[in-house]
């Protein structure tokens, strides 16, 4: 027997849980000697599950070495492999498997989380973040599921990124089926991680505990929308647990969807308005750069609403000074018509008046 075979029957141990597991290890040192020991401190239940699995021993390890042989992988908490982001969590798991990759420790990584029924807007978000991020070299983390998570990794990928989801199932099982496409890419562009031995089904209490994995995995976690009580919010409650960043998407006061995200800026979270938000979280953009993308980004969303009148004299004007006849001989309209519109200009900052009655674009 070697050493991680030991650990292989203790991680695989399901009924016993990884946190008491955590706390064998750390009563008895190492997976050998909790194996070795026939009388353990904890509740009955635990006890007959891990007698159950070490008779099973030598059938655990032909299943593993099958796993091993189909390509999945898995390492334990001690070996090299292992993600130095899960060292130091609460609960780290006692080993993980994956197909395809695992985010390398040289890799900055975003976890981009949210409601399963999002609206189109915020699939419009997800995608946006999920692709610029991409665009920087930052792999998104999430968990494959249907609304947010899955949209935003998709947008990774197809943006020619890299993505990683945490299954709260087997990596052998595309859950949900509607994101087996996504599935697919993940094992070629990115990897998919669990701590569940292939074969185990996406039960329901698997996925609160796997969000630490999540958010474990993550240097800043993004959330793009979230009801007021939703799974989303767990996993930025082990996020803040686990000292990393949080930034939350602002939305709509009287839309539910967006309470979760804005109750989370009134306590305290970051602002998401730009992916530069994100991206001087990670170091990767200074405060003034992210400033510039953000004023870009508002001034993009005001010139969008402009009515085509508005629309036209903002066309007229440049950053070089232009004369009130010259904008009145480019859009044909009256001195009067121009003076209101440029009002409503220089109220949204696109335009400013210059002396001698000409104005230039902001």
């Amino acid at each position: 027997m070697e050493e991680r075979d030991y650990w292989y029957w203790l991680g695989v141990t399901e009924e016993l849980g990884g946190a008491a597991a955590g706390r064998l290890l750390a009563l008895y040192g190492d997976p050998e000697s909790v194996f070795r020991e026939k009388e353990l401190p904890i509740g009955g239940g635990q006890q007959a599950a891990l007698e159950e699995s070490r008779k099973k021993l030598d059938e655990l390890l032909r299943e593993r070495d099958a796993y091993e042989k189909a390509g999945i992988h898995w390492c334990h908490r001690m070996d090299p492999r292992y993600p130095k982001r899960l060292q130091d969590i609460p609960d780290p798991p006692i080993i993980l498997f994956w197909r395809g990759e695992l985010p390398p420790e040289e890799e900055k990584t975003a976890a981009v989380i949210g409601a399963r029924r999002c609206s189109v807007y915020g699939r419009s978000m997800a995608e946006r973040f999920g692709s610029a991020l991409a665009k920087e070299g930052v792999a998104v983390i999430s968990g494959m599921a249907m609304g947010i998570d899955g949209y935003a990794q998709s947008a990774a990928v197809n943006a020619g990124g890299r993505s990683f989801a945490v299954l709260g199932c087997g990596v052998d099982q595309a859950y949900p089926a509607v994101n087996r496409p996504l599935y697919e890419s993940l094992l070629t562009a990115g990897g998919v991680i669990s701590e569940y031995k292939p074969g185990t089904p996406p039960l329901p209490y698997h996925f609160p505990a796997r969000n630490r994995i999540i958010s474990g995995l993550c240097d800043v976690l993004l959330v793009i929308e979230a009801r007021k009580v939703s799974g989303t919010l767990i996993t930025v409650d082990q996020a803040l647990e686990q000292g990393r960043d949080v930034l939350a998407l602002p939305g709509r006061l009287d839309d539910p969807l967006s309470e979760g995200c804005n109750q989370l800026i009134r306590q305290g979270a970051g602002i998401l308005t730009a992916p530069g938000d994100a991206l001087a979280a990670l170091g990767l953009r200074d405060a003034e750069g992210e400033t510039k993308e953000r004023e870009a980004g508002e001034k993009a969303r005001k010139q969008a609403a402009l009515t085509a009148e508005q629309r036209a004299v903002f066309r007229a004007l440049s950053f070089d000074p232009t004369h009130l006849e010259e904008i009145m001989r480019k859009t044909g309209f009256s001195l009067g018509e121009i003076s209101l519109i440029l009002m409503v200009l220089e109220e949204f900052g696109l335009a400013r008046p210059v002396s001698g009655g000409q104005y230039v674009r902001t």
